[in-house]
């Protein structure tokens, strides 16, 4: 017979569960049903995706004749030729859908096959793990990317396998570096993945280095812990891993060396110059450029930025919190989720920090800091934007720390808290975010559009 505390677990392990195939259902209509080029710069990257789906390597972004042309933004910058594979991969994917989804938006499945994926992952890791709902149970932002083509999913998902790996003891990152028991045939073949999965990260978008950076501070604690007679054998390990790291993020690079030598910089402002629009365009004058456009070349100061922005943090944190950028309205729900997101933040760094646990607390602290100032720092030497999904490394970050307060996850509150951000976020984003991104109008359109070519 169950006892009471094995019932409020089950209960709550039920309430994951369904918010996590709410939100699914959420993301899996968004994607289907919500009209081209409301989401965020979708129309050239999808653009981005159609040109990935016949081509299997980076482009020199002077190539003429291939469509390139058609992938380049406002900016003057095509998403294709980013370090990150994303379009080569998922463009493949894309194809594949392509072939037999005559109206429906065949460029948004790969990201939500990936959210698909990744939701699977967390409802069948729950019950054990349950710290995998602050990674992706508790911010409508998280889910959103896989509503849409952007690269944000696939680094998202390298990130979480990463922050998962460095947090289960019993995973094969662990097995590889602590295992005697394993052939040393399969030590190197693990430690090859290992370095191709980091290898990907490095090649993705900077805000996710937070989360290898932390994957680096443990591991080397984890040496510096481990007793003198096997240092050496760890670190070999290690040794192999970076390698395999490095040598991806190498292959890129010279790729780009191949393509443009030293100059690429010279080159980037040459096709912004063709392609950006006329407020962003280098050759046009600072004073007729966006005003947020590089504001700390134009002279101005992080204070005259928060001055011309003054609703930049809560636009962000709104979001983090929500899908979509919103500067009024809703204002509860954002109140609540803050009080819950700051508690339980609270609540873990107190535990962490009793239980020993100190080093943790102080790097995800100091990484989760760096976060927000970098979003800030983008904004102000790039172009404002403030974007949610650029701290979602937080919540990877932070789901880290909750896997070293395991003993934590048996208080009835801590647990009520996770389960009430987690429930408020997927009603916020069912109730509220699909009523911004879906037009019923466009709908009965695709609809119509479905029966005439079925």
């Amino acid at each position: 017979m169950m006892t009471f505390g094995e019932k409020q677990k089950n209960i709550w392990l039920l309430m994951m569960r369904t918010v996590m195939v709410g939100a699914l259902l959420i993301i899996s209509l968004i994607s289907i049903c919500s009209e081209p080029g409301v989401h965020p710069d979708e129309f050239d990257v999808r653009a981005c995706m159609d040109w990935g789906m016949t081509h299997w390597i980076w482009p020199d972004m002077r190539t003429r004749g291939i469509g390139l042309g058609d992938t380049y933004s406002y900016y003057g910058y095509t998403k294709v030729c980013n370090y990150s594979p994303y379009f080569l991969v998922m463009g493949k994917v894309a194809y594949v859908f392509a072939r037999f989804m005559d109206v429906l938006p065949y460029y948004r499945m790969p990201n939500l096959l990936l959210g698909i994926g990744l939701a699977i992952a967390v409802i069948r890791r729950v019950r054990t793990r349950p710290y995998v709902m602050l990674a992706f149970g508790i911010c409508v932002q998280a889910w959103y990317v896989f509503s849409y083509v952007t690269a944000d999913a696939m680094d998202f998902v390298l990130a979480f396998v990463s922050i998962m790996l460095l947090a289960d003891r019993g995973s094969v990152l662990w097995k590889t570096i602590d295992g005697e028991c394993l052939s040393p045939r399969r030590i190197t073949l693990n430690c090859v993945l290992l370095g191709l999965t980091y290898g990907l990260m490095l090649l993705g978008k900077y805000y996710y280095y937070a989360n290898m950076v932390l994957t680096f501070v443990v591991l080397v604690e984890h040496l510096v812990r481990t007793e003198p007679g096997r240092k050496r054998s760890v670190f070999g390990r290690y040794l192999i891993i970076l390698g395999v790291c490095l040598c991806v993020w190498l292959a890129r690079f010279g790729l780009d060396v191949r393509y443009y030598g030293t100059n690429k910089a010279e080159v980037k402002m040459q096709m912004a110059e063709e392609y950006a629009s006329p407020d962003k365009k280098p050759s046009t004058p600072p004073e007729d450029q966006d005003v947020t456009w590089h504001m700390a070349s134009k002279g101005y100061s992080i204070a005259d930025f928060f001055e011309i922005n003054d609703r930049w943090l809560i636009q962000s944190f709104r979001s983090f919190a929500g899908s979509r950028i919103t500067n009024s309205g809703d204002g509860i729900y954002y109140w609540m989720m803050l009080i819950l997101y700051l508690f339980i933040y609270a609540v873990l760094g107190t535990y962490a920090w009793r239980e020993g646990h100190r080093i943790a607390f102080l790097t995800v602290t100091a990484l989760n800091v760096g976060g927000i100032i970098a979003s800030v720092l983008n904004s102000y030497l790039i172009d404002s934007q403030p974007q949610g999904r650029y701290l979602l490394p937080i919540l990877l970050s932070t789901s880290f720390l909750g896997s070293r307060s395991r003993k934590l996850w048996d208080n009835i509150f801590f647990r009520g808290a996770v389960a009430l951000a987690a429930c408020l976020a997927v009603i916020y984003f069912g109730l509220v975010d699909v009523r911004k991104l879906i037009d019923l109008g466009y709908v009965r359109g695709l609809l119509a559009g479905i029966c005439f070519f079925g």
